[in-house]
């Protein structure tokens, strides 16, 4: 149906679709009918690229040596990669540092050989938030609207946009089931502070090195 509808799919797997011994052959000629594409790890210049689109995201700057040192690090994870550069710029945000070789290479060797306590998750986010401003969860997830919660919650929603790469529809589920155009609100509101509320940004920052150090 989906096929005579003009519909496109897209399906992915470890293996060609002729390498896949449990679907119909029906289902098989017809995937085989489409484009195949091999998704390998990134090379040295894409990883370059990416840091280089990640960094005008974040509106940072880095040395060119730097970039590349990040870049022949971490070779496999995106994730990883994108998880460096967050960590680089809290760092030096917090000690108010311009970033340099000396500096970058003890958190790029902490990244890849110490061992992981586990991955940041939006519960792990909202832990942390809570704790740092001596709130309970269940205030943070509730429909209270006093400031001393409704900032935390916007910060943990802004959190988990940025940290996580959320969708709004997800980070506002997992808030307590609030809509896409809080979380979305929120995440912009904190944002937009943190340009001109140093205080708020501090805060963040110590935030996201909280976040860090569990990940």
């Amino acid at each position: 149906d989906l096929y005579q509808k003009n519909k496109q799919i897209i399906i992915s797997s470890d293996r060609p679709p002729k390498a896949i011994p449990t679907i119909e052959d029906r289902l098989r000629s017809r995937f085989e009918c489409g484009m195949i594409a091999d998704i390998s790890a990134p090379d040295l210049e894409t990883r370059i690229a990416i840091i280089g689109a990640k960094l005008i995201e974040k509106a940072y700057q880095l040395e060119d040596e730097i970039i590349n040192l990040i870049a022949t690090s971490i070779q496999s994870n995106i994730r990883e990669i994108e998880g460096a550069i967050n960590r680089i710029i809290a760092y030096h945000e917090l000690k108010k540092e311009k970033p340099t070789m000396e500096t970058v290479k003890p958190i790029l060797s902490s990244l890849i050989n110490l061992p992981r306590k586990g991955s940041i998750t939006p519960k792990i986010i909202t832990e942390i938030v809570a704790e740092y401003f001596d709130i309970a969860i269940n205030d943070i997830l509730g429909s209270c609207r006093k400031k001393e919660l409704v900032v935390p919650r916007q910060i943990i929603m802004f959190l988990m946009r940025e940290e996580l790469n959320y969708s709004f529809p997800n980070i506002g589920s997992e808030l307590g089931g609030r809509d896409h155009t809080t979380a979305m609100h929120a995440h912009n509101k904190i944002k937009n502070k943190m340009l001109d509320d140093e205080k708020l940004k501090q805060d963040v920052i110590l935030l996201k090195q909280k976040i860090f150090n569990l990940a």
